[in-house]
């Protein structure tokens, strides 16, 4: 398995987290615990994760993102790098006992029964592809044989 695939799989799944977020047919009342000020499509989604409006649009810009960037292994290396680390935030912010970060600020319900466990599980897989062998940084970013953005010497 590579970046790409990597990028493909959790871009669709994501994707598909975000679409699913906005279909009344799959909510479920959304469990007691902080409270949000914004509550537009505040539920629980097949009684497992928490959504609001704001988090599900996270969830599409971040699907998006990962099955565009499954086009070549730069894009994929960057998504893979960037989505380990902003996992990795959305997924401790959840664990944290505070309501304002557990929610951002009110914004985001990121305290819902599985979503933090979820966001660090993804940022582990995000982890391997990140730093997985075989991709050679150098002062310009990523190698040239696998960046599509550098001219390379024969052309």
């Amino acid at each position: 398995m590579t970046a790409r695939t990597y990028a493909s799989l959790f871009g669709g799944l994501y994707l598909v987290l975000g679409i699913l977020g906005f279909v009344p047919a799959l909510w479920e009342r959304p469990p007691g615990g902080a409270t949000l000020s914004i509550r537009v499509f505040y539920a629980g989604l097949f009684g497992v994760f928490v959504v609001n409006i704001i988090l599900s649009m996270v969830h599409l810009v971040i699907g998006l993102w990962g099955v565009m960037s499954a086009n070549n292994r730069y894009s994929a290396l960057i998504f893979a790098r960037g989505s380990c680390i902003i996992f990795l935030v959305l997924g401790v912010a959840g664990l944290i006992p505070m309501n304002e970060i557990r929610t951002v600020g009110g914004t985001m319900p990121l305290h819902g029964l599985y979503n933090s466990w979820v966001y660090l599980g993804t940022a582990l897989i995000a982890l391997f592809f990140a730093i997985r062998p075989g991709y050679v940084l150098t002062q310009i970013g990523v190698s040239e044989s696998i960046n599509p953005h550098v001219p390379h010497a024969g052309s």
